[in-house]
C-alpha cells in the first residue's frame, strides 16, 4: 500500500510541476516518469490509465484546437466564395430588372419586341452562368480536410502505442 501511495504521490507531483511547462516539456516529463516508475507487469491498469488520463485530456483538446485553427483559412475562403455567388445572384436580379428593359426598347427600334427581349435574356444568362461559375470554381479548389491535425493525432497515436509497449 506505501507504494501505491508513493506512485500517486510522483503523479500528483508531475501534475503540480506541469503547471508552469509548456506542452512539448510536459510529455517529456510524462514519459520520464514511465520510464523511471516501476516495471509494466508491476502497474495495474487503473494506475496506467489515472497516469494517462490527464495527457489524454489535454491531447484530445490541443487536437481540437488545432483542427479548428487549420480550418479557419478554409472557413474563410468558403465564405469568399459564398459571398461571390450571392453577389452574383443579386446583380443577375438587377440586370433582370433594369437593363433587360433597357436592351429590349433599345433594340425593339431594329428587331420586333419579342426577338429583342430573347436577346437580352441570353446576355443576362451568359453574364450570371460566369459569375456563377467563378464562385463554384473557388469552392471546388477548396481542400477541407485539416492534414496538420491528422499527421499530429497519427504522431501522437504512434507515441502512445511505444509508451504502452
Amino acid at each position: 500500500m506505501a507504494g501505491v501511495t508513493k506512485r500517486r504521490l510522483v503523479v500528483l507531483g508531475s501534475e503540480e510541476r506541469s503547471v508552469g511547462m509548456d506542452g512539448r516539456e510536459r510529455v517529456a516529463e510524462f514519459g520520464r516518469e514511465l520510464r523511471e516508475g516501476p516495471e509494466p507487469s508491476d502497474r495495474s491498469i487503473k494506475e496506467i490509465i489515472d497516469a494517462l488520463r490527464p495527457q489524454l485530456q489535454e491531447l484530445v483538446s490541443k487536437q481540437v484546437e488545432l483542427a479548428r485553427m487549420e480550418m479557419a483559412p478554409v472557413g474563410k475562403r468558403a465564405g469568399l466564395a459564398t459571398g461571390l455567388l450571392a453577389a452574383a445572384g443579386v446583380f443577375m436580379f438587377v440586370f433582370l430588372i433594369f437593363l433587360s428593359l433597357t436592351g429590349v426598347y433599345l433594340l425593339a427600334i431594329f428587331l420586333p419586341i419579342w426577338v429583342s427581349a430573347l436577346i437580352v435574356s441570353g446576355i443576362l444568362l451568359l453574364v450570371g452562368a460566369i459569375l456563377a461559375g467563378a464562385g463554384a470554381s473557388i469552392l471546388r479548389r477548396l481542400d477541407p480536410t485539416p492534414h496538420r491535425t491528422i499527421r499530429t493525432l497519427q504522431q501522437n497515436i504512434n507515441w502512445i502505442k511505444g509508451q504502452l509497449r
